[in-house]
């Protein structure tokens, strides 16, 4: 399963900068592996009724709302990046997914 997450992730790397940790403007295997990590967390996560998902848009970042409505923006909006801020107190997200990601995830965690 972690390989089909981190192959659907490998497909487009700049998507994932914000996993870039040493900020050398390249995704080692490390980081990638840290993509891949949080991708199953937040699928994870995405089953629980909480309000600590974070979707960017226009203006930075917009939340904290629940899965559902996370769903509904991606619905909207295929290409939207989120975060789940449940394990940051401080409810500024540090990582970003395409949402997309996370849904490939959900699907591989829980087929």
């Amino acid at each position: 399963m972690d390989d089909q997450i981190e192959a659907e992730i490998r497909k487009d790397l700049v998507s994932i900068k914000t996993f870039d940790e040493n900020k050398d403007g390249a995704l080692d295997d490390n980081e990638i592996k840290n993509a891949v990590s949080k991708a199953k967390l937040w699928a994870s996560e995405s089953i629980k009724n909480s309000k600590h998902w974070l979707y960017y848009g226009t203006e930075g970042q917009i939340g904290p709302m629940t899965w559902k409505e996370i769903e509904e923006i991606s619905s909207k909006y295929p290409k939207v990046f989120i975060s789940n801020t449940s394990s940051n107190p401080n409810k500024k997200a540090v990582n970003w997914l395409p949402a997309k990601i996370v849904f490939f995830a959900k699907k591989a965690l829980f087929l």
